[in-house]
């Protein structure tokens, strides 16, 4: 699937679910839900939808609910707390090292360095779908005839194969047309990531949006066609440097989750006082800007919207997660307050390209936007979350199980 999905914490493990699927389709949860039956189901809802039944909108694709200032409902004024500058003094965290590099894990990267050299071929509309193929789905989960909260994901790109993680998904999509939708049951197994969900029948409801035909090559360990990866003459050459690779990504993670803890830190050591109101709103936010979008460009009807947003606002770890965005926000304000720090051009410079990296854009595509009015205020509250995090970071003492020494700043001395 596409990397661009927004995640929490420290940044998205590799799954090894048996397909390219298994990190990006984790948040779902689905149930089971009916459809007419010989009807085929799509992703259409059951009326026009106005968009009207949530008024709040995101500020800015560009701007992080971390660092902006929330919205109100209209006719409903938010009003801001005001919140006491954390110290940042004495801050101390300890990261657990990752397992070994396993062998599953090798291989699985090195089944998708090979499909990354394969044949392929752009599936006409109407063509059934195989297993093998390369999808884009649209994809939304009913319980219980009701819409699951995250469910709805649109543009996910897989690998038609075995999941563990949903067993049967791909599989029930193989005969589906592109340009035509299909439902899918699974039952969500033991190891599901939403425990309130394992074990239960789940219904998909599923769009093929495109596909590609992927021939993988029958050599594909041979001396001939490992040269042409690029990674070395041979084999044992090509694993290590994917081994050299997973292990650069498992420092970047590292660190990332170092920070995570750092920022704990300033959520516990933050005082200011949230309203439920104010968490309604980021959840909205939120909501908006993903869930949201997808079931407004499917047709589906304001209470439908409604009951979508229902879902988001009453569930629990939901609630907890924006609660900790919005303490994050303040808490981080209230040090470039305090400590006066400027987003200077320099800073700007270094930053740039790390502050829009979730926003799936690239350095030159950054500098122009910062040259519209309409997107550089999104990109500088970007850049300016950025700085303050790295400012925290510079100070705070970070160790990492097994390796010696007490790092700060950036982390890249853990390359």
């Amino acid at each position: 699937m596409s990397t661009n999905n927004n995640g929490n914490g420290s940044g998205s493990g590799r799954g090894s679910t048996g397909s390219i699927e298994g990190d990006r389709i984790r948040r779902m949860a689905e149930n089971a839900g009916s459809n007419t039956p010989g009807q085929r189901p799509t992703l259409k809802g059951t009326g026009s939808a106005s968009g009207g039944s949530v008024s709040a909108a995101l500020a800015g694709e560009m701007r992080s609910s971390a660092t902006r200032a929330p919205s109100a409902p209209q006719g409903n004024e938010l009003k801001l707390p005001t919140a006491k500058a954390p110290s940042i003094e004495g801050i101390q965290v300890t990261v657990p090292q990752d397992s070994e590099i396993s062998q599953e894990e090798l291989l699985m990267r090195f089944h998708e360095l090979v499909r990354s050299r394969a044949a392929t071929r752009d599936r006409a509309p109407g063509e059934p779908v195989q297993m093998g193929d390369t999808v884009i789905i649209d994809t939304l989960g009913y319980a219980a005839g009701r819409l699951i909260p995250f469910s709805a994901r649109g543009g996910l790109e897989l690998e038609m194969a075995p999941s563990d993680l949903l067993p049967g998904l791909c599989e029930g999509l193989v005969g589906t047309a592109v340009g035509s939708g299909q439902e899918v049951e699974v039952t969500l197994p033991d190891t599901y990531p939403v425990e309130e969900l394992r074990g239960l029948r789940a219904t998909f409801l599923v769009d093929v949006v495109a596909a590609r035909e992927v021939k993988m090559p029958a050599d594909a360990e041979s001396d001939a066609f490992v040269r042409t990866l690029g990674r070395g003459n041979t084999l044992e050459a090509v694993m290590e440097s994917l081994a050299d690779e997973i292990a650069d990504e498992r420092a970047d993670e590292l660190w990332l989750e170092a920070q995570e803890r750092v920022l704990d830190e300033i959520v516990r050591r933050t005082e200011v006082d949230l309203t439920v109101e104010l968490v309604d709103e980021e959840i909205r936010q939120a909501w908006s800007a993903t869930e949201a979008k997808l079931l407004a460009a499917k047709d589906f009807a304001p209470d439908e919207m409604q009951e979508s947003l229902e879902g988001w606002l009453e569930d629990a770890n939901t609630r907890l997660e924006a609660e900790r965005r919005l303490r994050i926000a303040f808490g981080l304000r209230a040090i470039i307050e305090r400590d006066k720090l400027q987003l200077t051009q320099e800073k700007l410079n270094e930053v740039l390209e790390e502050a829009v990296a979730p926003a799936g854009l690239s350095l030159e595509e950054a500098r122009r936007a910062l040259t519209n009015p309409a997107t550089a205020e999104g990109i500088r509250n970007a850049a300016t979350q950025v700085m303050a995090v790295r400012y925290v970071m510079g100070k705070a003492q970070v160790q990492f199980e097994g390796v010696p020494g007490v790092f700060s700043g950036t982390g890249k001395q853990l390359r």
